[in-house]
Parts: C-alpha cells; structure tokens; sequence
C-alpha cells in the first residue's frame, strides 16, 4: 500500500503490478484488444465480463438459482451498479448497492469451492502466474477492485483546496474501506499507511465543527485496527477532553459552578474507561489531571471545599509535575483551615444560644469533613497504582520519543510484585511479569542517569552509554544507534524531542480518481424490487409487513362492520313482520340471519329481543313438526338453536 499526496490514498503497490484494470468509470466496458495484455490481466478482465452476463428478472433481483460463475458476476452488476449511482451522486442508491456488494462478498468468500472452480473455469489461460491460485484471485479481487474503487471516489470527492467538512460524501468511502479491509488479510502498518490522513481529516473535521460524538466514534473505530498506536490513543483522549471543556460555561453562581462540575465528572469518567483500555498513556493522565484540577476549582466555588480538596490530591497523583494543582491544593488547604476556624467560633456562639442557618449548617458539614475524603485518598491502594502506573507511563513515553519499535501485543496491563529505586529517588514497579515494561522502565532510569551526568562530547556518548547500561543488560537487546541518537538531540542540538513519523509517500505519478457529476446529492433512492428481494433492512420490511396486515384487517373488519349492520337491520325487520303475523317459520329464519351476521366490535342491544322472540317461535315450531324423522330444513333450524343456546351459555346468559 501507499499513501499519495495530500489525502489521496490508494491500495495497489504500483500501478504497473496492478492485474485487474485501472479503476474508471468505463471499468466495465467490453475490451477488444487483449493483445497488450499479461495473461493473469486478461483473467482479470474476463472475470469482469461476468458482469455483463444475461439474468432473468428472478435471478437479477434474488441472486438465487445461479451457477458458480453466476454468483460471481451477480456481485460485480451491483458493484457497477454502485459506481453508476455514486458518479451520478445518487447517494442512497449508491448505498444499497455499495452494502449489497458487501453482503455478497462475504458470502463468497464463506464457500472456498467458489473460488476454487473460478480459478479452473476462467484462469485456464496459458503463462497465468497469480489468478490459477484461489487466495490470489480473491485477494486482487478485494484489493485492486472492491477497495481501490472506494479508494477512488474518497480521491475524487475530497476537497483538495477548502477544508472539508464532516459531513463530505467522500468520508462515507472510508467507512467501506475500513470494512473490506476486515476481510482482507493486510497488516496494522498497511492499514495506518492507507487510512491515516483520510482518518485524520475525518476527525479533524468534526473537531472544527465540535462534533464531539462523531469524532469520538472515529476515534474508536480507527483504533480497532490499530489499538497500540500512541498517537492514535492521545488523539481519542484529547477529543474527550475538548468535549469535556465545550459543555463548560461561564459561571458566577453556586448553581452554575456545580452544573460545570458534573460536565467535569461525565469528562473525568470517560477518560479513566480511555485509561483502562490503554493503561500507559501519558497523555491520558496530563489531561484526567487537568480535568481534577478543573473540578477541584468549580467544587470549591461551589463551597465543597473537601470534594474539592480530594480532586485537588487525585490531580497531582495523575501528574505529579502540575504546577497549577499544587498552588491550587495550598490555597485550597488554607481556605479549609480558615473555614475550621470559623466553624469553632460557630460553636463558640452556639454554646451561647446562637442558632445556625442553613449555610452556617453547611459549613459545619463541610468542616466536619476536613481533610478526611483526602487524606483516605492519598493512603489507598488507588492512589499508589495511580502514582505507580504514572512512572511506567512516563517510561512508555520516553521509549516512543526515542523512536524504539512498539512492543508487539502493545502495553499491557501488569500487577508488579517489587519495585525500583530510581534516580531522582522514587520508588516504582520493576518485577513485572512483562519483559517490556521493565525494559521501559530499565531504559527511562539510564536515560535520566546519562542526561543528568553529560558526556563531554558527542563522541564520548556511545561509550558512556554501553557504561550506563552495564547493570541492565536487557538494554542490550535495544537499537543503541537510535538511543544515543535521540540523547545527542538532547544534550547537544536542543532539537524537539517529539517523534515525527512521517507516512512513505508513492512512487507512482497517477492514482485512481472517479469524480461524481454533481457535487450535491441528487435524487435517487434504493431500486424497490432489489431492495425488497434483498436481505437489507429486514426489520423495517418486517414492520412494513405487520402494518400492512394491520392496515388489511383494520379495513376488513370496517367493511364488514358495515354490511353486517345493514344485514341485521333487515334481518330485525323481517323478524318483527314474521311474529306479528305469526310465521314461525320466517322468525326463525330472520334471527339465524341476525345471529349469522354478529358483529365483531360491540354488542346488538335487540340480541335479548331476538333471542326470546327466536326462542318462543321454535318452541311453538317444532311442537308442529310430525313424529318421523325431520326434513333437511328441519334439521338445519334443529342444530342452528342447539348452536345458538351453547354461544348464549357460554357468554353467562339465560334464553
């Protein structure tokens, strides 16, 4: 991978080892000249003519059904369908295919026979070097193709004069990348050298913008693929941090100081989960520090003098070199002492009938408390780890502005069971069951010895630190070229100490670049049978289903509540008519009509009325009927009233 300039990236080494076709928006057009071609290039071209491949309207939209070749080249029409849409700045469209690319892909590359029987039906071409091997092909195919493509649009829709916003299209690709390259095996270096200054110009457009959310989420994302990088981590803390000093407001009350110290909290407690995950940064502690030292001040004008005091300690345990925090904790231990002294005048007058008000209530509270919460602090086994993980962070940090390589599981988190006398006299951890954190804390005790008792000259350097390291012979595995270098900067140039790593910038003069037709979003939402054959947004077509069904039954039930109400009004009608003229018959017929046509939503105050009038007439009915067996019609009004009587039983009412 390299990293072109200003925010260019692309994935390919060199454009002349490139196997599959320059990215463009002409990708997938037909070629007639193969001759100039490689052999693995003319695969790479042939695998692209799947695309073009004739589908049936099923198979287009479901992607079933299909042979081997098929799925191949069912996944490359929606990433041309992609580009189509992303060149016509028809964002959402682009989206659906873009996703549609990804939800393929990684079901081809779970079904290794795929690939397999790709390589033997399309690389089947004399002098093919790299596309007969299965792994080859799939990883040219997901690097050259899939990756570089979004590698393209980031190119052509970044701004390369005004600073770009975080709401660019162009970051969205990002994202894409970010995702395709979990399924590619690369390293944490080609990852950081391809991303690193889109990820920056991501990030620091919403710190310009103060989206703090946004930038802590990118933060978080760029460090999963690359957890043990310094730089990265300070640049999550610090976005914490400004977060933190964005919700702060200017304050003149008790009440205002008070809401500043909760904002203080909520920052504080976001920047100790940062410190459990990356326990050695030293940044993370200089800002947890001025963070305490910020909450000490807004809980001492609040008048909480002994939170505050506590803060105030927790401030020079995170960094015991903050001045500020240590006059603040003078000016806050006296303020305590005057405030004791006021308070057992208090007493004094109390003893003599005074009565207290409620804030003379608060500042006997608050004196009661003294100096305890502090002086309990400064004992527990939490400030010594603090005070203990603090040197082991200034070590880690030496060994990075050195230059030394970063360990390769990073700086983890260990229980010491001994410690070391150092050379300004403290006391920290050594016995660590990780060889590099000793090796840090070895190397930052023999810097500080050869800073604090110079060579002469710079060519006595190289042996005096050989002597330095004598007694630590784990040193002795460390680059002294890079170390000696890094203290003839500090003792004889007065150059900046920092670090500067510079990315490796390409040796190739063109990189791929697909610019959209508009700069804006333009109209275009997803293709609805695609989308609905898709697997995408299943629990929005889920809900979509219920509200359909929901809709259906709402209206069925409407209609029929209608026609069910006409029906029992005729139904009622021809009953009444029938009884004044005596015609069981036509009684028991209109009430079955009535009974038939119950409706679902509310109860029929004439269901009574029916019910006796039904009644009075099939008593009166089937005393009439003769002896032999019943007719068809008979037996139908027989077991319509057997059926009638046990609904009426079973909803507790007396015929």
């Amino acid at each position: 991978m390299r990293l072109f300039w200003g925010f260019m990236i692309a994935v390919s080494d060199y454009l002349q080892r490139r196997i599959f076709p320059f990215i463009s928006e002409n990708l997938y057009k037909r070629y007639s000249n193969q001759a100039e071609l490689t052999a693995d290039q003319q695969v790479a071209r042939n695998i692209l003519v799947l695309a073009n491949k004739n589908f049936s309207t099923w198979q287009y939209l479901t992607g079933w059904e299909l042979d081997i070749k098929g799925q191949l080249g069912h996944l490359l029409v929606q990433h041309k369908l992609a580009i189509e849409a992303e060149l016509a700045a028809k964002w959402q469209r682009a989206d659906f295919f873009w996703n549609q690319v990804q939800i393929e892909l990684k079901a081809l590359l779970k079904q290794p026979e795929v690939w397999q029987e790709i390589t033997l039906t399309v690389a089947n071409i004399s002098g093919v070097q790299i596309m007969n091997d299965p792994a080859k092909l799939r990883q040219c195919l997901l690097n050259e193709l899939f990756i570089d493509t979004h590698c393209a649009f980031y190119n052509g829709l970044i701004p390369k004069t005004v600073k770009p916003s975080w709401k660019e299209r162009a970051f969205v690709h990002i994202d894409y990348i970010q995702q395709l390259l979990e399924l590619s095996p690369v390293s944490v270096q080609e990852v950081e050298t391809l991303l690193a200054e889109a990820w920056q110009a991501r990030i620091t457009a919403c710190k310009e913008a103060q989206k703090w959310r946004k930038g802590i989420y990118y933060c978080q994302q760029r460090l999963k693929s690359s957890p043990n990088f310094i730089k990265l981590q300070d640049e999550l803390a610090e976005i914490n941090y400004l977060a933190t000093l964005a919700k702060l407001r200017e304050a003149k009350t008790e009440v205002q100081y008070q809401k500043n110290a909760k904002h203080l909290l909520v920052g504080i407690q976001a920047l100790e989960k940062c410190l459990k995950d990356y326990p050695y940064n030293l940044t993370i502690f200089e800002l947890l520090a001025s963070l305490y030292h910020l909450r000490a001040i807004s809980l001492a004008n609040h008048n909480s003098f002994a939170l505050a005091l506590l803060c105030i300690q927790k401030a020079i345990t995170y960094n015991p070199y903050f001045q500020k925090a240590f006059e603040s904790r003078n000016e806050l231990i006296e303020t305590m002492e005057q405030l004791q002294e006021q308070v057992n005048q208090l007493q004094v007058d109390m003893r003599h009938g005074a009565q207290l008000t409620p804030k003379g209530q608060r500042m006997v509270a608050e004196a009661n408390k003294g100096f305890a919460p502090m002086n309990i602090y400064i004992d527990s086994n939490e400030a010594k780890e603090t005070a203990n993980d603090f040197y082991i962070a200034e070590a880690v940090y030496l060994w990075h502005k050195i230059g030394l390589p970063t360990p390769p599981e990073g700086w983890q988190k260990e229980s010491p069971v001994g410690v070391m006398h150092t050379a300004n006299g403290n006391t920290i951890p050594i016995e660590s069951t990780s060889s590099w954190i000793r090796k840090a804390l070895h190397l930052w005790d023999a810097v500080r010895n050869v800073l604090q008792n110079p060579p002469s000259s710079k060519a006595s350097l190289a042996s005096l630190w050989q002597w330095a390291i004598l007694d630590k012979p784990d040193l002795a595995e460390l680059d002294a070229d890079v170390i000696c270098a890094f203290l003839e900067r500090k003792l004889f140039e007065e150059e900046s100490d920092r670090v500067l790593v510079t990315p490796p910038t390409g040796t190739t003069t063109e990189i791929s670049l697909l610019k959209p037709t508009y700069a804006r979003r333009q109209p275009g939402a997803e293709p609805f049978l695609p989308w609905l054959f898709s697997s995408q947004d299943r629990r929005i077509k889920l809900q979509a289903v219920v509200a359909t069904v929901l809709v259906a039954v709402t209206g069925y039930v409407f209609i029929r509540e209608r026609t069910t109400a006409v029906v029992r009004d005729q139904s009622y009608q021809q009953l009444i008519t029938a009884e004044n003229l005596q015609n069981d018959e036509q009684v028991l017929e209109a009430a079955e009509n009535f009974f038939n046509n119950a409706s679902l939503m509310s109860k029929d105050a004439r269901t009574s009325q029916v019910m006796e009038l039904y009644t009075k007439s099939f008593v009166r009915w089937f005393a009439q009927q003769p002896e032999t067996q019943l007719n068809e019609a008979a037996q139908k009004h027989l077991e319509q009233y057997r059926q009638l009587q046990n609904t009426v039983k079973l909803e507790g009412k007396q015929l």
